[in-house]
């Protein structure tokens, strides 16, 4: 739901009125309902609005009184429980925005975030302190960036609307190594030098004064010895039940609005849960896919369950050459070069096509294959001792004799890759294991770190595909909601003993991970509820034709983005694509296209037409 951005200076100094308006104008895609915006001369705050709950006039932003001005994109799913417990019960909107307007004039920051279930990013102004308020979500799925530019601190919900305040510094490190996706899954940095996030789980407060970050949560706060204990010692059945209930109450949550709402569905267990208990509180639950043309394709099993639940399935059918097609249009919105999810493009054809059919917000399966290890990777973790024992056997007979290493492992540089890509990262991930893993310190070494990946993918592997489904959504006006991220689900999972998540099985499941189930409450769920065809399909992560399947001519990077950064030549640029491997210059063809963009400031109608002219899908 929603844009927001806005400016606060620090010394009291007026800014431009006109920049609020270029921020409406840039971030309209985000909320095309109606915007507005509150501008006292050092303070500026701008709304674009997409209208779910309370669609009249009165639910406009911003929200102010004589003392208080509030902007916030998101969705407060307890909001008429928080509206129950304030002392003023006169309110001039039935939306989520009236109800958080007047919990923070009552309660104030702390109590009142604390008190939100749902995702948010919001900016609170109190003009008698002269005092700013940027909060953001627990998990991060709403986005909140903001700057620092000559005592004036800008934010808003998309890099390309504070790209317009400055001309900020390059980091040619990070955007480097952003072809590994490390851009999608900071929940920190960004490619410019001075542009950040506001972390999730985070408030900023800002005065003429100081500015001040409060970290109000982290995922293990979760994390309850007692509670872990009690599930431990549950019977499956009680597990499940207990699931069920929570996982209901989720989708009603998630179903709050005036306005259309729909799901995404792919055929696989998450998405289908979720279609499958939204359409008991719907009369017209609408369910939307992508038929990605050819091996691909998992359009017969979304056929199969929109017919097994009597709900009408809409369906795009993507054929590769359509991401040649779309891939500037998708890079502009998406603000990151496309290499973690190039499943963005029929993403955001499938979000076109929502908005076609009158939808407005959508129900996604995003967060389970986190909480309840659903990748195959995950699984197999158990057993890395044993499938590298050859080489820690190796490794300890060099280790014996230092010249024998050096060696054997090249003057010892082994290791230097993923030192430099772990730098490139400001060492989140190791910093975040030492934070976390502590939270398990009640259970044995080895169940520590087996509880540590759940508590790993909600702060890093889920942060790219919240990035997916916010940029791809809003860039056809379209809202994407998590059951599985509900709060009381976030507390089961974090307590759930692995045993509750990594099944057993005497038939050969799948040949990533053999006599093991992954999210094994989910499918104990889905046997309920679905068909078996549904409930225990295997993983396939909506997968799409790729950067490997691209036919890119040499004079593609001649004089462009790529071959500035790196400082080559164009013989350089030749021996490039003719020695490396499709896949490789792939990730070379997503950054070039980011950097035309939002480096080099390329006319995307020119862009568009050279990558058309120039890129084709090599599928045979």
């Amino acid at each position: 739901m929603c844009g927001i951005s806005g400016f606060y200076n620090i010394k009291g100094q007026s800014v431009k009125e006109d920049l609020l308006k270029e921020f409406i104008k840039l971030q309209d895609h985000r909320g095309p309902d109606s915007n507005g915006y509150f501008y006292n001369g050092s303070v500026g705050m701008a709304h674009n609005r997409l209208s779910l709950i309370d669609l009249s006039d009165n639910g406009r932003q911003p929200f102010e009184d004589d003392r208080y001005v509030l902007i916030f994109n998101g969705e407060i799913y307890n909001y008429l429980q928080i509206k129950n417990e304030l002392s003023n019960q006169q309110f001039n909107s039935s939306s989520d925005t009236a109800v958080l307007f007047q919990a923070l004039r009552e309660w104030g920051i702390k109590r009142t975030v604390n008190k939100l279930r749902g995702m948010f990013a919001f900016a609170w102004y109190d003009k008698a302190a002269k005092k700013m308020i940027l909060a953001r979500d627990r998990l991060g799925i709403k986005p909140l960036f903001w700057s620092k530019i000559n005592g004036t601190i800008c934010f808003a919900s998309e890099l390309k609307a504070i790209l317009k305040v400055n001309d900020f510094e390059l980091n040619h490190i990070k955007t480097l190594y952003s072809t590994l996706g490390i851009l999608e899954k900071s929940n920190k940095s960004t490619a410019w030098k001075g542009i950040y996030h506001l972390s999730p789980g985070t408030f900023m407060e800002i005065d003429e004064k100081e500015q001040k970050e409060t970290k109000y949560f982290e995922i293990t706060n979760y994390v309850d010895e007692s509670e872990y204990n009690r599930l431990k010692f549950s019977s499956v059945k009680d597990v499940v039940d207990e699931f069920e209930c929570l996982f209901d109450s989720a989708i009603k949550s998630c179903l709050i609005a005036d306005a259309p709402l729909g799901a995404f569905v792919s055929g696989g267990i998450d998405s289908s849960l979720i279609a499958a208990y939204a359409a008991k509180y719907s009369n017209d639950f609408k369910l939307f896919s992508a038929d990605v043309d050819g091996a691909y394709s998992e359009i017969n099993d979304a056929r199969f369950l929109a017919k097994s639940i009597n709900c009408d399935l809409y369906e795009y059918n993507f054929k590769p050459d359509m991401a040649i097609r779309d891939f500037v249009d998708v890079t502009w919105h998406y603000e990151s070069p496309l290499v973690t999810h190039f499943n963005a493009l029929p993403f955001s054809n499938v979000s076109e096509l929502t908005k076609k059919h009158g939808v407005k917000a959508v129900l996604t399966g995003e967060g389970a294959d986190e909480l309840f290890l659903g990748y195959p990777r995950l699984l197999t973790k158990r057993y890395d001792s044993l499938l590298n024992m050859p080489f820690a056997l190796l490794k300890s007979i060099y280790n014996v004799h230092p010249a024998l290493k050096s060696y054997m492992t090249g003057g010892g540089s082994s290791g230097i890759d993923g030192f430099f890509e772990q730098s490139s990262q400001a060492y989140e991930r190791q910093l975040m294991r030492e934070d976390t893993i502590p939270a398990y310190s009640f259970l044995p070494e080895k169940k520590q770190m087996e509880h540590y990946m759940s508590a790993q993918m909600m702060k890093e592997g889920i942060v790219s595909l919240l990035w997916r489904n916010d940029r791809m959504g809003m860039m056809h006006s379209i809202e994407s909601r998590f059951p599985f991220l509900d709060e009381d689900i976030l507390k089961f999972a974090m307590n759930l003993p692995t045993k509750f998540k990594i099944g057993r099985t005497s038939k050969f499941y799948n040949f990533k991970h053999p006599f093991l189930t992954d999210k094994f409450v989910v499918r104990k769920l889905g046997d309920r509820k679905l068909p078996s065809r549904i409930a225990h399909k295997k993983k396939k992560g909506f997968p799409t034709y790729g950067l490997n399947h691209l036919k890119v001519p040499k004079d593609f990077f001649y004089n462009g983005f790529v071959q500035d950064l790196l400082g080559f030549q164009k013989k350089q640029v030749d021996y490039m694509v003719d020695n490396f491997s499709p896949y490789h210059i792939g990730k070379f063809v997503a950054l070039e296209i980011w950097g035309q963009l939002f480096v080099m400031k390329t006319d995307k109608e020119v862009l568009n037409k050279v990558v058309n002219e120039s890129l084709t899908m090599n599928i045979k």
